[in-house]
């Protein structure tokens, strides 16, 4: 009987770091037929908070996914470490498409019964000149909005791309131009000078900011797009002891809460650049938030940049 059940670990045990190795690998590949940059494209997506209209509160991105004739989206959020569907919206198509209903399977393997996430299996995504694929695609489950799909022509919004697709690759990030590439090395026109910075276990890009004699450990956040720094109400001290002159309510999937702003007095440094009066908020929640680090900066700071977060050399640029 020990016998027994000593083999059933070990046939679990390795079921489980093969799934998880699979787990969050994309495949990057270039549909151009040239050898310069390939680009996909982003827009800002605007939204109304407090009364206020805000026309840049999220990145998304237009996808197609092979074999469906849709337009889809997803959002551009590096705050998110995997790359995900929303299972509401994603049920609305395989309803109607059982060859993508096919496609949605058990996350990790059947020895693994107590995990009852799913994937959608063998995914290929079209992102502009870009194709990315990868054998488990997560599901976030009980999440999203049931969507009717009666007007083909339409632009279906449907999950989040995140921080897993980058993994090992060079993200550039065109504000301007709004378009993003993936690549294997920094293009020479894209050459510039780096600030060294973490990449943390959930392959997140962790950034130094140098304020007075200190330097504080900053999440980039894509997702992030209001805010040039946001941090944890308990440290807003720590970035400026100016009165409070914004606050706005907010969602952080889905949970609503409330986020006050004041002005920076000092400059700083982030990313290798100087910053000045700029607004810092700080979060009363703690909602999306990383406690293990000192905060979080957003787009804010580079809507007139061009950004290269090399992940395989952790490795940061402004051009």
């Amino acid at each position: 009987m020990a016998t027994i059940i000593f083999g059933a670990i070990i046939i679990c045990a390795i079921s489980f770091f093969t799934d998880k190795s699979r787990f969050g690998k994309w495949t990057i590949q270039s549909i151009k037929k040239d050898t310069g940059v390939s680009w996909a494209k982003f827009y800002w997506v605007g939204d109304s908070l407090n009364g206020t209209y805000y026309e840049r509160t999220a990145m998304f991105i237009p996808v197609r996914l092979e074999g469906l004739p849709y337009n889809f989206s997803f959002q551009f959020d590096l705050g998110d470490y995997r790359t995900e569907f929303y299972e509401t919206n994603l049920n609305s198509f395989a309803a109607k498409h059982p060859e993508l209903k096919d496609k949605i399977g058990s996350l990790k393997s059947p020895l693994q019964f107590w995990d009852s996430n799913k994937a959608v299996k063998k995914l290929a995504l079209l992102l502009g000149d870009l194709q990315v694929s990868t054998e488990n695609c997560f599901i976030r489950k009980k999440y999203g909005d049931s969507l009717s799909i009666n007007n083909a022509t339409d632009t279906f919004h449907i999950g989040t791309i995140g921080a897993d697709m980058f993994q090992n690759k060079i993200l550039i990030i065109d504000y301007p131009a709004q378009r993003f590439a993936i690549c294997d090395t920094v293009p020479d026109v894209f050459a510039t000078t780096f600030t060294s910075i973490e990449i943390d276990k959930t392959g997140m890009p962790i950034l130094p900011m140098r304020l007075g004699n200190k330097t504080y450990r900053i999440n980039f956040d894509n997702g992030s797009s209001l805010f040039p720094i946001i941090t944890l109400a308990k440290n807003i001290n720590n970035f400026s002891t100016q009165p409070d002159t914004d606050s706005i309510r907010i969602s952080s999937w889905m949970q609503y809460h409330t986020v006050t702003g004041r002005r920076m007095i000092d400059s700083f440094e982030f990313g290798g650049q100087s910053f000045a009066n700029v607004m810092v908020y700080a979060n009363h929640s703690g909602l999306g938030i990383d406690p293990t680090t000192d905060g979080m900066a957003g787009n804010a700071l580079f809507w007139d940049k061009t950004i290269i977060i090399d992940f395989k050399n952790k490795r940061f640029g402004v051009k």
